[in-house]
Order: structure tokens, then C-alpha cells, then sequence
């Protein structure tokens, strides 16, 4: 097979796997449901404080987010390049707490190492894909952001002069971001009650 052959089946296999991500989600969704609860009251607050700083960095990226016409630059998008995505992580890994102490540990282990995967394979993977996006799309003014704003996490601290934006409610409504407040809500009064009620 040809180099060229083989760039482009593996093209297609990255991109089979973005697509179907979600679609694998859900199996593991369902067992999460069934299996996590929290063990203590001092970790389901722990849980809902990692929850809500990931649905606020969140909330706060979607006000400056005007997909695929400008480059955000204001906000954390003065910290990290992909501050939705960080924030994902951080809800994950605050939801993931509520399967310490699980009674059947290899689902634990399971998701656990499902999360890894895709912090560590899809995550880097969906934002190389969306960086060439833009880049494509806004040129110059996307390469310089990329140089100076890390990609995932935010070590520089805020990189100054990138411009000045301001958070939009709009903006933030038009992305739909209140979706993921509502279904984070939804988890953490689910896990609350598993605790509370014992089942």
C-alpha cells in the first residue's frame, strides 16, 4: 500500500472514530448510572465543586465562542486554546469520583479507563482535527493565537495583547451551553440521590 493510501485509511479510521464517539458513550453512560454512588457526603461535595468549576469554565468559554468566524481570544480563551474541552475533563473526573469505593470494581476500572482514553486518544485527536479546521478557516490570525496560547492546559497563565473581546450572553445562549448545566444538574441530583436514599 502506498504512503498516500495509507495517510488516507488512516484518515478515515480517525475519522470513524470521532464520529462513533458518541455512540460508544452511551453503554458506558448506562453503567455508569447504575453503578456509581458516592460513598460519603464530604465526597459528593467534593464531586459537585469539580462539576460546577467545569460547568463554569465552560459557561464561561461559550460567551466568547462565535464558531468558525473569529478567533477567540478573551476570557480563558487568554489562557488555554480549548477551554470547553478542559472543562469536560473537569466534569468527568468530578463524576468519576462518585465511583470510588464501587461495589463491583472492574466497571470502576472500566470507566476509569475509559476516561483516560479519552483525555489521552480522542481529546487530542478531536482537537488536532478542529485546530486544522480553523486554520483553514481563519488563517493567519488562528497560527499566531495557536503559537502563543497553550492547547489543554493553562501553564503560561493569561497570555496578554491577544485582543479585546467581551462575554456575550447571546453568544452564550446561541452555543447552547445551558445544556450542559442542565444535564450536569441532572447527574449530580441523580448521585445525591442514590446517596441519600441508599439505592
Amino acid at each position: 500500500m502506498s504512503p498516500t493510501a495509507t495517510k488516507g485509511l488512516t484518515q478515515k479510521l480517525h475519522d470513524l472514530g470521532l464520529q462513533s464517539r458518541v455512540l460508544l458513550g452511551y453503554p458506558f453512560a448506562a453503567l455508569y448510572l447504575i453503578f456509581a454512588r458516592p460513598q460519603s457526603l464530604e465526597l459528593f461535595f467534593i464531586i459537585t465543586a469539580l462539576v460546577a468549576l467545569g460547568c463554569c469554565l465552560r459557561g464561561w468559554a461559550a460567551g466568547y465562542l462565535v464558531k468558525r468566524k473569529r478567533v477567540a481570544v478573551g476570557g480563558p480563551y487568554a489562557y488555554v486554546r480549548n477551554p470547553l474541552y478542559l472543562g469536560s475533563a473537569i466534569i468527568a473526573l468530578g463524576c468519576g469520583l462518585a465511583l470510588w469505593g464501587a461495589s463491583v470494581s472492574w466497571v470502576s476500572g472500566i470507566l476509569w479507563a475509559c476516561f483516560l482514553v479519552v483525555l489521552g486518544v480522542i481529546y487530542p485527536a478531536k482537537i488536532k482535527a478542529e485546530e486544522r479546521e480553523l486554520v483553514g478557516l481563519l488563517n493567519g490570525p488562528y497560527v499566531e493565537y495557536a503559537r502563543q496560547v497553550p492547547s489543554f492546559i493553562p501553564w503560561k497563565g493569561r497570555v496578554p495583547n491577544l485582543g479585546s473581546q467581551s462575554f456575550s450572553v447571546h453568544t452564550y445562549l446561541a452555543n447552547r451551553e445551558y445544556q450542559c448545566l442542565l444535564g450536569s444538574a441532572g447527574i449530580l441530583i441523580f448521585l445525591f440521590a442514590r446517596y441519600h436514599l441508599g439505592w
